[in-house]
C-alpha cells in the first residue's frame, strides 16, 4: 500500500460524518475492491495513448477529443488554483448535461478541490442550504438555460454565503461580478506541476445530493474508489463492449447519468452523447446524428420516446440496448421500444449512496425487466430486514421473502458530507445501508420493488401497497400514469386515494369507473381507492422519480368520495 493512499485511508476513518473505519478500508485495499486509481488516471492515460480519440459530444455538437479533455482539465485545474483555491476547498457546480459539467469535475479532481453537485432545479432556499453546509468557496453556473437566467441568484448568494468568493459563468459575454468559464478553460498561463495533487481512489471526489423527494437532500460524500468499483462490475455482469457509447438523458448530476454514462465512458475510453435537458424530438436527433449504442433514461422518458410520432421510421436503429432505473416500466412501453429500435432492455436499481446495486442480466425477458430489478452484482451484499415499528428489535427475514432491503459492500459511500446523523441513521455500525426500500426476493434472486417503507398506506391497521393497485391501473386503457398515496383520515388514520394522468388529455375517469375496473381484476375491495384525482402530469424529481410526497400533500386536501 503506498504511502499517499495510507494517509487517505487514515483520513477518511478519522472524519466524524464517516461511518468507514481502518480495518474496513484495509479490507476494501487488500481485496483490491480500492486501489491507487482514480479517474484522473483514466483521463490521463486515454490522453496519452489515443489523443484524437471521440470523448464528449454536447447537444449542440461540439465535440471534445480525449487530448482536448485532459488539456483543458488540466488548464481549467491551473486556473482555479490561481485564483486563490487550495487542496480541499469545495467547488459548486450548478451546470446542466454538457462538456463544462464534465470538464470542471475532473479540472477539481486534478487541482485537489471538491465538487458540490447542485440541481438544475435548484433555488434561493436549496442553494443557501447546500452552499451554507459544503461552504463552497465557487460557484460554477450557465449565464441562462432555456428560459432561466443562473448569473443574478448566484451574485445574490454570493451577498449572503460568507465562504462563497467566485462566480464563474458559462456562456455569454461575461456579466459583472463573474469570472468567465471559457476564459479560465483556455488560459495558457505558466505551469503549474500537478501531479503531486493526483488524487488516489480513496481521495474525496464530488459531494452529490440527492435529489430532494423528502425534506432536507443528503449529501453524499463519493470517492474515486466506491466508484470505480460498483462501474466495473456493473459493466462486468452487463457484458458491455469496452466501446459502448452512450447517449445521456438523466441529470448528470445524479448517480444514474454520471456512473454509467460520463465516468463509465471515462474509464473505458469510450465517447458519450449529452443531453442538455429532456425533449424526445431533440432525443431522437441526436439518435439519428450521434448513433449511440446505449441509451440510459427513466421510465417517463421511455414512455415518452416509445409515443413519439413514427419512431420506427426514424434511423435510430444503432441501439443496441436501453438500461433504466427509477420505478418498473409498463410491458407494452418496453416491447414496443423493443421492436421500434431493436434494443435489448434491461432494468437496474440502486442508489445515489452506491450507483447500481441490483440489475437483470443480458438475455433476460421483457416480461422480467418490465417488473423485476434483477440481481445483486458481483461485490454487493444484500439482506431483507422485517419492517418495524419504532424503537422494536430488527429482524432479518430468511430469503427468498419480502422485507426492507439493506446492503453494503465497497461500492458505498463513506459518510453523508458535513451530516454526522444522517450518517448514523442511514448506515449501521458495520455499514449495512438501511434503503428504506421494501422489496421481494424470489427463489433466484431477483428483487422486485414493492413500496417505499413511509409509503405503505395505514387503513385502520390494515398496511395496503399503493404499488400493488398502481400496477393494476396501468392497465386500464384510459389511464397514462397512476399513483396511490395515502389520503388522511380521522376515523381510519389513512385511506387510500389515487392520482391519474389520463391517456387521452381532456378524458374523466371517476371513481366508480376505477374500483370496477379494480373489482373485475380481483382487487380487493379493502385496497380500493377512496377519492382519485386527475391531474395533467405529475411532479417529478430531477431524476424523473414521481415526487410521492407532494402527491401527498395535495391528498391532504382530497376528502372520501364513497
Amino acid at each position: 500500500m503506498g504511502d499517499r493512499l495510507n494517509a487517505r485511508l487514515d483520513a477518511l476513518a478519522a472524519r466524524e460524518d464517516t461511518w468507514v473505519t481502518r480495518e474496513v478500508l484495509r479490507r476494501y485495499v487488500d481485496e483490491e475492491a480500492w486501489t491507487e486509481q482514480s479517474f484522473v488516471h483514466d483521463l490521463e492515460r486515454h490522453a496519452a495513448e489515443r489523443p484524437e480519440a471521440l470523448a464528449i459530444l454536447d447537444e449542440d455538437g461540439r465535440r471534445t477529443t480525449y487530448g482536448e479533455y485532459e488539456q483543458r482539465t488540466r488548464w481549467l485545474a491551473r486556473s482555479l488554483l490561481e485564483l486563490g483555491l487550495r487542496p480541499g476547498d469545495r467547488v459548486a457546480m450548478q451546470l446542466p448535461n454538457t462538456s463544462e459539467f464534465c470538464l470542471t469535475l475532473l479540472a477539481c479532481a486534478r487541482a485537489g478541490l471538491l465538487a458540490v453537485f447542485c440541481h438544475m432545479a435548484y433555488d434561493e432556499h436549496e442553494l443557501d442550504y447546500v452552499l451554507g453546509l459544503t461552504g463552497a468557496r465557487a460557484l460554477v453556473v450557465p449565464e441562462r438555460l432555456r428560459s432561466r437566467e443562473y448569473v443574478p441568484l448566484a451574485l445574490a448568494m454570493r451577498e449572503r454565503i460568507d465562504t462563497l468568493e467566485h462566480v464563474i459563468a458559462v456562456g455569454g459575454a461575461g456579466t459583472a461580478g463573474t469570472i468567465r468559464f471559457e476564459d479560465l478553460v483556455s488560459a495558457e498561463g505558466p505551469e503549474r506541476d500537478l501531479a503531486a495533487l493526483r488524487p488516489t481512489g480513496a481521495d474525496p471526489f464530488f459531494v452529490m445530493f440527492t435529489s430532494g423527494t423528502t425534506g432536507r437532500p443528503k449529501a453524499e460524500l463519493h470517492t474515486h474508489a466506491n466508484n470505480l468499483f460498483w462501474i466495473r462490475n456493473f459493466e462486468a455482469d452487463q457484458g458491455f463492449p469496452a466501446d459502448a457509447r452512450w447517449i445521456i438523458v438523466t441529470p448528470i448530476a445524479h448517480l444514474t447519468g454520471l456512473g454509467i454514462g460520463v465516468l463509465s465512458a471515462l474509464h473505458r475510453g469510450a465517447a458519450f452523447t449529452l443531453l442538455a435537458a429532456w425533449d424526445a424530438g431533440r432525443c431522437v436527433e441526436l439518435l439519428e446524428r450521434d448513433r449511440p449504442s446505449y441509451l440510459l433514461g427513466a421510465p417517463p422518458m421511455l414512455i415518452d420516446l416509445a409515443r413519439f410520432p413514427q419512431l420506427r421510421e426514424r434511423d435510430v436503429r444503432s441501439v443496441r440496448g436501453i438500461c433504466y432505473a427509477g420505478a418498473p416500466c409498463p410491458a407494452d412501453i418496453l416491447n414496443r421500444l423493443n421492436a421500434d429500435l431493436g434494443a435489448d432492455v434491461n432494468a437496474f436499481y440502486g442508489y445515489t449512496e452506491a450507483g447500481v446495486t441490483h440489475m437483470t442480466r443480458p438475455g433476460d425477458p421483457i416480461s422480467i425487466t418490465s417488473r423485476s430489478f434483477g440481481k445483486a452484482i458481483r461485490g454487493v451484499e444484500h439482506r431483507l430486514m422485517e419492517v418495524v415499528e419504532a424503537g422494536e428489535a430488527e429482524r432479518e427475514v430468511p430469503l427468498p421473502g419480502e422485507g426492507e432491503l439493506w446492503a453494503r459492500g465497497p461500492s458505498f459511500i463513506v459518510g453523508y458530507y458535513g451530516q454526522p446523523e444522517t450518517t448514523a441513521k442511514m448506515f449501521t455500525a458495520d455499514g449495512w445501508f438501511r434503503s428504506a426500500d421494501v422489496v421481494r426476493i424470489d427463489a433466484d434472486g431477483y428483487g422486485y420493488f414493492v413500496t417505499r417503507r413511509d409509503d405503505l398506506i395505514n387503513r385502520g391497521g390494515y398496511k395496503i401497497d399503493p404499488r400493488e393497485v398502481e400496477e393494476v391501473l396501468y392497465e386500464h386503457p384510459g389511464v397514462s400514469q397512476a399513483a396511490v398515496v395515502a389520503m388522511p383520515d380521522a376515523r381510519l388514520g389513512q385511506r387510500p386515494a389515487a392520482f391519474i394522468v389520463p391517456s387521452t388529455p381532456g378524458n374523466h375517469l371517476d371513481l366508480a369507473e376505477l374500483t370496477a375496473f379494480l373489482e373485475k381484476k380481483g382487487v380487493s375491495r379493502t385496497k380500493w381507492p377512496e377519492a382519485v384525482e386527475i391531474v395533467e402530469s405529475f411532479p417529478l424529481t430531477s431524476t424523473g422519480k414521481f415526487m410521492r410526497y407532494t402527491l401527498r400533500s395535495w391528498a391532504e386536501q382530497l376528502r372520501p368520495q364513497r
